[in-house]
């Protein structure tokens, strides 16, 4: 008996669901595998002007929906149109593009083109827009870690392919796909997720067997709600958040820590009365010995609201060794834009670097600290995205090869190593303390990522451009109505 069919649009509210369902707060990241299959299925299934528009507004809206589940507290609802419409585009403009390729195209081919404009879509959402990597399929499986070192190669973009290899070659079967095809394609998606899953878990297991070097790192909390209110705070509540930081430095001092980072944003301070504030920290620092990442705003002007988003690394002799500007400030956030180079400094013989919170949802920003073996990340996070932010700055860990002690203000601190394992971690919720003191390794890695950047992403662009000049080359030598190439049907139809 013939295997009937489900109606094309239920194939794509299943698309909406799993993309829902997978991505961001709460996310089922087992789910992330199987989510293009339902774009894929409606796209086989149906041709047509106003199928591609109800295609279109069926990915904005899951997008738009997901990006919803991260807007709480203060966070206002326009965010979920603004990542979401952008988000819903790039993605629709990949499948749409790979549809277009399968018709004309060998079906083996066309699967690994499809995996490839995925990837490409991811990439130039963090390297030609301004969402960083929100969306990317390899942040759904963020605890997968032996799944994940495959980024120290790769980037994050290895592990999103392989995602979309599997629901390619998923929907192809559904489609009815030639059996010994099929057949070798499973054992060779297998034997891939074998290797990668065991190099991977190789790697975690050879720096787990034996002692190495740590540092006492602190990150410190603070009681300042500046940018979450509509007002700026007063004088009082200034000396308030300032007294705060002093004592919970000078405990992190006393617990050992030689490297002390604040949250970002941990107090605002005015520009009259910056050169006094970074007097009293300096003396701190001297006092306490300890080097201090104090992550503070300036306001420059009130109507509209516009600050410097910054920190002042104090060394142990209380001097100012540099300044850093967040280089991305989260879009809408009215915060002038860093663009000097990354700066690190050396502390007892590790190498310390530095970003700001979303600066770190860009690989690019990160690579920037390639070299180093420790990065401190002042960070500033909300309900919604708590602890997923965090948990994505072990991405960049292990791409570049470096820990990092993210400081959170409403959200996860952590100490993640250059592997992307928690040595330590504490919520801001959980205490008043809000002190959170970790032993860090000493030393970075050196990874293939680190060397080469976005090698891959950009290795799977060179291939899209070439199917895409095959196809050109396939529908001038010859057109045929069928539509069918490959050698699959496409069983196409109306919405």
């Amino acid at each position: 008996m013939k295997h009937r069919e489900p109606h094309p649009r239920l194939w794509l509210a299943l698309g909406v669901a799993l993309v829902v369902i997978s991505q961001f707060r709460c996310g089922v990241g087992a789910l992330a595998w199987f989510a293009p299959i339902g774009w894929l299925r409606y796209l086989r299934l149906t041709q047509g002007w106003r199928s591609r528009l109800l295609f279109l507004g069926a990915m904005w809206l899951a997008w738009i929906v997901a990006v919803l589940k991260i807007v709480t507290g203060s966070i206002p609802p326009v965010m979920a149109m603004g990542f979401g419409l952008p988000i819903g585009s790039v993605f629709a403009a990949a499948f749409l593009t790979y549809e277009g390729l399968r018709r004309r195209i060998d079906t083996d081919l066309a699967t690994i083109g499809f995996a490839s404009l995925m990837v490409v879509a991811e990439w130039s959402l963090h390297g030609l827009m301004p969402f960083g990597t929100w969306g990317a399929a390899a942040n759904t499986q963020l605890d997968q870690l032996a799944l994940l070192q495959l980024a120290s190669v790769t980037g994050l973009h290895g592990v999103s392919f392989l995602m979309y290899l599997v629901a390619g070659v998923l929907e192809r079967a559904l489609a009815g796909g030639q059996r010994g095809n099929l057949r070798r394609w499973a054992w060779g998606l297998g034997l891939a997720l074998l290797v990668v899953v065991s190099a991977g878990q190789a790697r975690l297991a050879s720096s787990s067997g034996r002692g190495e070097a740590t540092v006492t790192v602190a990150a410190v909390g603070t009681d300042s709600r500046v940018g979450t209110e509509p007002t700026l705070p007063d004088p009082d509540e200034r000396s308030k958040v300032e007294l705060g930081l002093v004592h919970r430095t000078t405990k992190a001092a006393q617990a050992g820590a030689a490297l002390v980072v604040w949250n970002e944003a941990a107090i605002m301070v005015t520009s009259d009365d910056e050169p006094a504030f970074l007097q009293r920290m300096g003396n701190l620092a001297a006092d306490l010995n300890v080097d201090i990442v104090a992550a503070y705003v300036v306001p420059v002007q009130t109507e509209p609201l516009l600050y410097e988003n910054k920190y002042i690394y104090l060394r142990a002799d209380g001097e100012q060794d540099h300044t850093y500007f967040k280089h991305h400030p989260v879009p809408g956030e009215p915060a002038i834009p860093g663009t000097a180079s990354m700066p690190a400094v050396e502390r007892d013989g590790v190498r310390i670097g530095g970003s700001i919170c979303y600066d770190y949802d860009f690989p690019r920003q990160a690579l920037g600290n390639v070299g180093v073996d420790l990065v401190a990340l002042p960070s500033s996070d909300w309900r919604g995205i708590d602890p997923i932010h965090t948990e994505m700055a072990r991405m960049r860990a292990i791409e570049s090869g470096h820990g990092i002690v993210r400081s959170t203000r409403f959200g996860l601190s952590a100490g993640i190593d250059a592997r992307g394992r928690m040595r330590g971690f504490a919520s801001h919720y959980d205490s008043q303390e809000r002190v959170l003191v970790v032993a860090m390794p000493r030393a970075g890695v050196t990874t293939v990522y680190g060397r080469l950047g976005d090698w891959f992403p950009f290795a799977c662009g060179v291939l899209v451009l070439g199917l895409c000049a095959h196809a050109g080359r396939r529908v001038v030598a010859s057109r045929r109505g069928d539509g069918l190439v490959g050698g699959e049907p496409s069983g196409a139809r109306g919405v």
